[in-house]
């Protein structure tokens, strides 16, 4: 079945409880002092399930005085159903929960004209009609549906329903993609035997018996040891449901209303958000760069400053781009829709939509950032995706971490990133880290820099020893293990932009340049080893022979880099002729006798048992042979 979220909103004492009563038989009033007074004060929940769906109905509070209970239910709704008691018509509550209902993006909503009972007079009606089109004219709710009812006598309930199943859009309904899940904190209590219990609706995502989760903005780990939906124990439970959540090893004070469970990682709590903010049409407050407000979002609730980015005031209709920092952190999600009250007197006066949660702090009228926050506002997903990318390439992020940022599936996230790369606008690092290709440029750039420097520094070394390379790349891009230095080694020699060989790093296309002297002193090295051949001196005895012993080294280097010399070990090179004869004829006998033992390599090469063994022991490295027993075999 589908699941369906349907909220209410309208004036106190307009009949929403009673209607919700009459729809699905259930009492949302649970409180003593609802009962009392006869008014909602916190939000109610009931269900109905009609046709292929399952739909939660939020029963919210319409007196002025608990308007923050009633932002923290309503959150998530597909239909809103604007309830109007046809006795009173229009007031207050009813234009301060509209003015909300436009900020929180819904996309459907009905007119429900409650009380129909009490009124006969068909004038009056046709006023409070058109009082209720003037209040909805220009909004989504311009052309929505209308229905008259009444509780009281069932009048038109059943209508209402079907018109409730009609207006479902099943392409808003939200994604069910486990990685996704999230619900929103709006009731934690105790029960005996079982332990810390929440409810809330699951907002996104499925969510199973026995799944990890964690608790924003605390962090703190537990498990789902049991699942309602319903009233009714469930194995699951998909984004659309009321949900009561069994919590193991917490307790009630680890939580509260605010609280947002989730997938772990999923979630960043921040105390700073990018927003588009939005003034009502009708507030008479102004906000000004700096001013406190209440900021609402989900069930969570927060105070904080507004920093206006793009102007010194932002009044009546009008909309602008500001940070919120918050007194307190808060666990939400780009696009997440929020209100905000004037901080005092309390008074709803805007909202908005969250563009970026754990921004950079911004500087007021800066350029870059007010483009960055136009694109994540009104660009595609795919341009979005590529703009956070870049902006977080300097964190070497994977691929969950990006999902969870742009609020998507792990499908969805794959098939973007492959788009992209196919494009060449990012790079996949190690399978799984994304950066932009501008932030490759910028590593490469500063690789170009240092190697400059060090071939101008040491003009007659093959290059950069490979492992202060990677440390230096480590080191300056903060990255996050040596794997990945490793790999960006090899994307910047794909690239072009240096030449990485097994244990020297060069600028691409770099050739050593010798003078006559280096030259000569080049020719007397490399002639030392051809003599020697198998009786091969030292590193450190050759450098002797030399007055430069520091361009000594570097020659030697280079020799090697250049393939005239094997490097064995740190002590000894082998001139390469002979090197290759010695492996030509350790082949040519192990081919025929299927081994060679260290005496026969020894006699074959016409040297030392010490010798010997350092060559064999190179080709035992580079896993050409293998020592079985006391002889070598090839591999």
């Amino acid at each position: 079945m589908k699941n369906v979220i349907v909220g209410t909103a309208g004036h106190v004492d307009h009949g929403k409880t009673c209607l919700i009563r009459a729809l699905t038989g259930m009492e949302t009033d649970r409180l003593k002092e609802e009962k009392k007074r006869g008014i909602t004060i916190e939000n109610g929940f009931a269900d109905m399930i009609y046709g292929d769906y399952n739909i939660s109905i939020i029963d919210v509070p319409g007196h002025e005085r608990f308007i923050k209970n009633m932002l923290a239910g309503i959150g998530g709704i597909d239909i809103v159903l604007l309830v109007i008691g046809l006795d009173e018509g229009v007031m207050p509550q009813t234009v301060e929960h509209f003015q909300i209902l436009k900020m929180l993006d819904i996309k459907k909503g009905i007119l429900v004209f409650t009380k129909r009972d009490l009124v006969e007079d068909e004038e009056w009606i046709e006023l409070v009609e058109e009082d209720a089109r003037a209040l909805v004219a220009g909004s989504f709710m311009e052309d929505a549906p209308q229905i008259e009812v009444s509780a009281f006598d069932n009048y038109h309930i059943e209508e209402l329903k079907q018109l409730i199943v009609d207006n479902i859009d099943d392409r808003l309904l939200k994604s069910e993609a486990k990685e996704l899940f999230r619900l929103p904190v709006d009731r934690v209590f105790t029960i005996d035997g079982f332990g810390t219990v929440i409810t809330g609706t699951l907002i996104e995502g499925t969510l199973h018996v026995g799944d990890d989760i964690t608790v924003y903005p605390q962090e703190k780990q537990t498990k789902a040891r049991n699942l309602q939906v319903h009233n009714e124990a469930v194995e699951a439970a998909y984004a659309g449901q009321r949900t009561a959540v069994n919590l193991a090893g917490l307790k009630k004070e680890d939580l509260e209303r605010g609280s947002v469970l989730a997938a772990r990682d999923s979630l960043e709590p921040t105390m700073m958000v990018d927003v588009r903010l939005e003034m009502f049409d009708d507030t008479e407050r102004t906000v000004a760069n700096g001013s406190r407000v209440h900021f609402y979002c989900g069930s969570s609730q927060a105070l904080g400053k507004v920093v206006l980015l793009d102007r010194e005031l932002a009044e009546k209709g009008q909309t602008c781009y500001a940070q919120l920092r918050l007194e307190e952190a808060v666990a939400i999600k780009k696009d997440d829709r929020f209100i905000i009250r004037f901080y005092s007197p309390l008074e709803t006066i805007g909202g908005g939509k969250v563009l970026e949660v754990s921004p950079a702090k911004h500087k007021r009228f800066d350029e870059k950032a007010l483009q960055s926050m136009e694109i994540k506002d009104h660009g595609t997903m795919r341009e979005i995706a590529e703009l956070v990318i870049r902006e977080k390439s300097a964190g070497f992020y994977g691929r969950a971490y990006f999902a969870a940022k742009l609020r998507l599936s792990a499908a969805e996230l794959d098939a973007l990133a492959g788009e992209l790369a196919a494009e060449g606008r990012i790079i996949v690092v190690r399978r799984d880290f994304l950066i932009h290709r501008d932030y490759l440029q910028l590593i490469a750039d500063f690789s170009h820099r240092l190697l400059a420097e060090y071939h101008e520094e040491n003009s007659l070394s093959a290059g950069m020893n490979k492992e202060e390379f990677k440390s230096k790349l480590t080191q300056k891009f903060r990255l996050p293990d040596a794997r990945l230095a490793e790999e960006l080694v090899g994307l910047l020699a794909a690239e072009n932009v240096i030449a990485a060989g097994a244990k020297t790093v060069a600028l691409a296309g770099f050739e050593i340049s010798y003078s006559p002297q280096m030259e000569a002193m080049r020719q007397r090295i490399l002639g030392l080893y051809a003599e020697k051949r198998y009786e091969m001196p030292t590193v450190d005895e050759v450098l002797k022979t030399e007055k430069d012993q520091n361009n000594a080294r570097h020659i030697i280097d280079a020799l090697v880099a250049g393939g005239q010399l094997v490097r064995l070990n740190y002590q000894y090179c082998i001139d390469r002729t002979a090197f290759d004869e010695a492996l030509s004829g350790l082949k040519e006998k192990i081919a025929k006798d299927g081994q060679i033992t260290l005496a026969e390599f020894r006699d074959m090469i016409g040297t030392s048992r010490k010798f010997a063994m350092e060559i064999l022991e190179y080709l035992d490295e580079q896993k050409i042979t293998q020592k079985v027993d006391d002889a070598r075999v090839l591999r």
